[in-house]
């Protein structure tokens, strides 16, 4: 899903693509790395470890956007490692990400949700879980 921005020169376009790789960015900060994995709303893994594929991830990332024009919500799925913390891990990703579009945009989105899609040990194992952080405007 796009953004769009309306200024003195005309409507913007703000692609889903940025906020993927924003979220990429996210996911590449230390204490994250081999332990979490963008995934499917089924729990299928995109990408591996080393490369991601920014297009495929932007369809599974869903933006909203407000009357005002401000962004309400960002949510996208991921896989966990086993044995990782899933309170830590996302709020670090979380609030990497609104440091990431505040310095972007100039504000904080209202809320950023987590989809926790999968387990990773051996196997995936399927879950459903979601984490939500809320940012005070």
């Amino acid at each position: 899903m796009s953004l769009y921005k309306d200024t003195e020169l005309g409507r913007i376009r703000i692609s889903s693509v940025l906020f993927t790789q924003l979220i990429i960015n996210s996911l590449k900060q230390q204490d994250c790395v081999g332990k979490v994995w963008p995934a499917t709303k089924k729990g299928k893994l995109i990408g591996n470890e080393i490369k991601y594929n920014v297009s495929e991830i932007a369809q599974h990332v869903s933006v909203v956007q407000n009357e005002e024009g401000n962004i309400e919500e960002i949510a996208f799925c991921l896989i966990v490692k086993f044995g990782t913390s899933i309170k830590k891990v996302t709020a670090a990703i979380a609030d990497q990400l609104a440091e990431y579009i505040f310095e972007e945009f100039g504000q904080r989105p209202d809320r950023i949700v987590i989809k926790i899609s999968g387990i990773k040990s051996k196997q995936i194992a399927k879950r459903d879980l979601e984490v939500m952080r809320v940012y005070e405007s």
